[in-house]
């Protein structure tokens, strides 16, 4: 198919999203049922949503995988047109969501909670490069090492086992699989796309690790002590802000100083323009944000594709923050201020 085929498919696609009307619905619900019941009459999720589902026992859990299954599904399909960066691009996708899968999993086994019982998806562990049965059921942190040993994941996680079976320095493993998550992305681009869409998606990528660091030593700066020597430790290898710039961001001695040279930086002058809570809250928009303005400017399929994933995916994480407010009774003002970063809020 064309690129001007598929950016059209992706436009298409994208059209079916959530809206105002729908969020105002949503958030009216007064339970994880209510909502599951909406997303299966009125919306786009009826394709996972099957009328078998019981609507009143279904669990958080159960409506979160298939969420995410929808979208792999859309890039998929999509990936069956776009034969340069298409099934790179669920690749990309399906690692990011195993990557969180491992995530929770070390979580819960740090809290000493017993096994998931939420039943994997099966559309997703059949495309998964581990049993999601067995991640589930892991109750220590070598029980999870041997569920994902035959996986590039094991290798990367074998540093933070501790002598007696544990594991130590969440942190570090979560940065060391995403480091290796990027590294393939940024092979795939470097390898496969040319001129204008390698130039646009190094930039995507680029200043959305840029601000991922930033928030990391603000985070560190805020509340954490530890050594300054330490920080590139927390940071991923990745981004544009210039060396010069990260240094001084790190030898800082107050988050407002940090903050202060980020915005010396390219990325910093135009990012920090925008009104936020925390720098985290900054990522997610300016991720959505440079992402909405590739869909509907940019002419390369895999920059458009790219584009569609991290929109649907902030879409995917405001409809989990809210089905969790929901869940917990939040108020529903509250609930709002956690659909960031949509303009209707």
């Amino acid at each position: 198919m064309s690129n001007t085929a598929i950016v059209g498919k992706v436009h298409a696609m994208y059209a079916h999203r959530l809206k105002q009307n729908d969020w105002d619905a949503l958030i009216s619900c007064s339970s994880v049922a209510e909502v599951a019941a909406y997303l299966k009459s009125n919306t786009a999720y009826h394709t996972v949503l099957n009328n078998d589902m019981n609507d009143h026992d279904v669990h958080r859990g159960n409506l979160e995988n298939l969420l995410h299954e929808k979208l792999l599904q859309e890039i998929i399909r999509l990936s069956r047109y776009d034969l340069d960066m298409g099934e790179d691009t669920a690749e990309y996708l399906m690692e990011d969501l195993e990557i969180d899968q491992i995530l929770h999993a070390v979580i819960r086994i740090n809290s000493h909670q017993t096994a998931s019982m939420v039943p994997p998806n099966p559309y997703l562990n059949s495309r998964a490069h581990f049993d999601q049965h067995a991640i589930d059921a892991a109750s220590t942190y070598d029980q999870l090492l041997d569920a994902l040993q035959h996986t590039r994941y094991y290798k990367l996680m074998q540093p933070f086992r501790t002598a007696d079976g544990g594991m130590e320095n969440y942190t570090g493993l979560e940065n060391a699989l995403l480091a290796d998550l990027y590294t393939q992305l940024y092979y795939i681009i470097d390898n496969e796309t040319h001129g204008k869409e390698r130039e646009i998606l190094h930039e995507m990528f680029d200043d959305m690790i840029s601000l991922e660091n930033y928030a990391w030593i603000f985070r560190l700066k805020s509340f954490y002590h530890i050594e300054k020597s330490q920080i590139h430790d927390y940071l991923l290898p990745f981004g544009n802000i210039p060396k010069n710039k990260l240094e001084q961001m790190i030898a800082a001695d107050t988050p407002k100083q940090v903050t202060a040279v980020m915005r010396t930086t390219r990325i910093g002058k135009r990012a920090l323009q925008r009104p936020y809570d925390a720098p985290g809250d900054l990522v997610i928009q300016v991720r959505y944000w440079e992402s909405y303005k590739n869909m509907f400017f940019s002419s390369q399929s895999s920059v458009v594709m790219l584009s569609y994933i991290f929109l649907m995916k902030t879409e995917l994480t405001s409809l989990v923050n809210l089905i969790e407010g929901i869940r917990y009774g939040v108020s529903k003002t509250d609930i709002k201020r956690l659909l960031n970063p949509y303009k209707f809020v």
